[in-house]
């Protein structure tokens, strides 16, 4: 059985932060990605808010991040994590090839977002459809979108696009909105925001330079040049159902080091209970994570 300091679950930016400031204070530890680095990077078509780049896509940062990587021999290992169990010496990962014994866990798995559920929105992901309004909504600055959800996720951002757009068409199936009652008062008081309830996003209509409109199940068209779903998304965390570190609405709540209150369990990034869910923060989150692990070994 392998063993190591550290198991950092999940290659997006926020492990891979974590990882870098590991490596370079000698920690010993295993990154594990089911997937490819990058996380919601390979969603983003240009990104705009990032220190030290005033435009770069998703795929340029992650070609960075594995330089970086490469750089500093950090190596990444394509493991499906099934299950997390506390043991003697601290933790037992397991995934789809080896059980692995660590002192310390970082979650780093982010959320994730069903896509694909709407016809029409896999053919214009980063040509009109995002799933973060922080990220992207400068770019529909006095234009029109949607926004397709009924949570406070949605409701932020269309708050968010109604700074920026001229008009937010927040489209949800249920009767009346959900959330936070502060977050649904300002979203009714806000006037450009425009409530479609008790309907459906069935199409994603769109041509070759992007999003044209979107079409409701009652039939209505509605011009737009981009919309942003949430509904559907979710934090990944089945497999810490044996260890049910404490969460709110799916999110693991952390204390200043960026641990849960189960000792040695740490997270870092989107999957973690926090307002602002950005490449910025989820560094942030990573480097002090790091600090914290590194205080938390010594005293072991």
């Amino acid at each position: 059985m392998k063993q190591t300091s550290v198991v950092i679950i999940g290659a997006g930016i926020g492990g891979i932060t974590t990882a870098i400031y590991l490596k370079r204070a000698n920690v010993d530890f295993v990154l594990l990605e089911a997937h490819d680095i990058g996380g919601k990077l390979h969603m983003l078509h240009k990104i705009e808010n990032y220190p030290g780049y005033s435009s770069i896509s998703g795929e340029e940062l992650i070609n960075h991040l594995q330089d970086q990587m490469n750089s500093l021999g950090i190596e990444l290992s394509n493991q499906m994590v099934q299950s997390v169990l506390k043991n003697e010496y601290g933790f037992e990962v397991k995934t789809d090839k080896e059980i692995i014994e660590t002192r310390c866990v970082v979650v780093a798995t982010g959320i994730i977002t069903k896509t694909d559920s709407i016809k029409g929105e896999k053919e214009f992901q980063g040509k009109g459809v995002s799933y973060c309004a922080t990220c992207d909504g400068n770019f529909f600055k006095g234009a029109e979108v949607a926004v397709y959800g009924n949570n406070d996720i949605a409701l932020e951002e269309s708050l968010y696009l109604a700074n920026l757009a001229s008009k937010v068409h927040l489209i949800a199936k249920e009767d009346k909105l959900l959330g936070d009652i502060p977050l649904i008062e300002s979203v009714q008081e806000a006037n450009n925001i425009e409530l479609y309830l008790g309907n459906e996003v069935v199409e994603i209509m769109g041509d070759a330079f992007g999003v044209t409109s979107v079409l409701l199940k009652d039939g209505k068209d509605i011009p737009v040049f981009g919309i942003f779903p949430y509904v559907g998304e979710k934090s990944a965390l089945d497999f810490l159902s044996n260890l049910k570190p404490n969460s709110l609405n799916g999110y693991i709540e952390v204390d200043e080091n960026k641990m849960s209150n189960i000792p040695g369990l740490f997270a870092v990034g989107d999957i973690t209970n926090k307002k602002v869910r950005q490449l910025v923060t989820a560094a942030s989150d990573g480097a002090i994570a790091s600090s914290g692990i590194i205080s938390y070994l010594k005293k072991l």
